[in-house]
């Protein structure tokens, strides 16, 4: 349970904003304005975030590598308390980038501004990836609530937080799984549920503190690419690891393509790998699933370039619809 009494479990509000922080967004074109890749619908922030109270043009906090303090607590979601941080500010919520899950409108959280919170101890972190992928390294103080199987965790952590209290959930996506995880948050009752926009990667690159058993360890990326009939726009194809608990997500365009940007851990070219669509289901190796774009029957190329299904196979599941409800729970 949150410690109400502490100074560095608080929430802050927009009311009376003396510094305000607005979203450039993690497919910003530079202007402000953001991009509807994910299938959402983003809307445009106010300007840029401001650098004040920041050394350095950082904010002011521990970085990785650093001597962390012990987690007196790792089920909490927050880190523990830090000697330096940042001068208390508001932050704007509004002006953030939006997409909308599961009939839910998620709030898309600049990774400067998480960090804020994070050092303050202003806000629970959730990792909604894989048990293997969080093993290896996540955001130090966060804990595991993946998303995507319709079933929490027997323990999950979350389950038992206060609804009121303020959580940022983060995926590598850079925000597929985690505006999903989010979206079923909300839909049980919690209130201020954020994705954050840039992901784990961001949070990586800007050095901010990690924890796990190879931290430094950076899976690759593998794309799978897409098609599927024009009238799923909006639902998801997944890509799921036969021998492990990893998965990834990606909504479907307006054309029907769609891209899963996997970075799976301890996975290599030969893994076999399950692609699930409203049309149609998929399985192969990463490399067969890789080797160009998988046609909207479910037909892969083979790697000569040519169409066939070589050793892949796959199953057609469109019947009309994609019931979705599982993944929001």
């Amino acid at each position: 349970m949150k410690d109400e009494s502490s100074t560095r479990r608080r929430f802050i509000h927009a009311a009376g904003a003396s510094a305000v922080f607005a979203l450039a967004g993690c497919s910003s074109d530079g202007n402000g304005s953001g991009s509807t890749e994910d299938g959402g619908t983003p809307t445009e922030g106010t300007g840029s975030p401001t650098a004040t109270g920041t050394e350095d043009g950082e904010y002011v906090g521990p970085r990785n590598g650093d001597d962390l303090p012990e987690d007196p607590n790792p089920k909490d979601g927050y880190p523990p308390e830090f000697e330096s941080v940042p001068e208390e500010r508001n932050v704007d919520t509004d002006s953030f980038e939006t997409l909308e899950r599961g009939g839910q409108t998620i709030k898309l959280v600049p990774t400067d501004v998480a960090y804020y919170w994070y050092v303050r101890g202003e806000a629970r972190f959730v990792d909604t990836r894989s048990e293997s992928e969080f093993e290896v390294s996540h955001v130090f103080g966060s804990v595991l609530s993946p998303a995507g199987d319709g079933i929490d965790l027997p323990d999950d952590p979350v389950l038992e937080w206060p609804e009121g209290d303020r959580i940022v959930t983060y995926c590598a996506c850079p925000h597929h799984l985690s505006s999903l995880r989010a979206a079923s948050l909300l839909n049980r009752g919690y209130q201020e549920v954020y994705a954050l926009d840039e992901g784990f990667d961001a949070w990586r690159e800007n050095d901010y503190p990690l924890a796990g058993e190879d931290i430094g360890r950076v899976p690759p990326v593998r794309v799978i690419n897409g098609k599927v009939p024009q009238r799923h726009e909006g639902e998801f194809a997944w890509a799921y690891h036969e021998g492990s608990d990893q998965r990834e997500a990606t909504p479907i365009q307006a054309d029907g393509s769609y891209e899963l940007r996997t970075k799976f851990v301890d996975v290599n070219a030969d893994a076999t790998v399950r692609v699930e669509t409203p049309a149609y289901n998929v399985t192969g190796t990463f490399e067969e699933l890789t080797a160009g774009t998988i046609s909207r029957d479910g037909t892969v190329p083979s790697g000569d370039g040519s169409s066939g299904n070589g050793t892949a196979n796959g199953t057609s599941t469109d019947d009309g619809g994609f019931d979705v409800r599982p993944f929001l729970r």
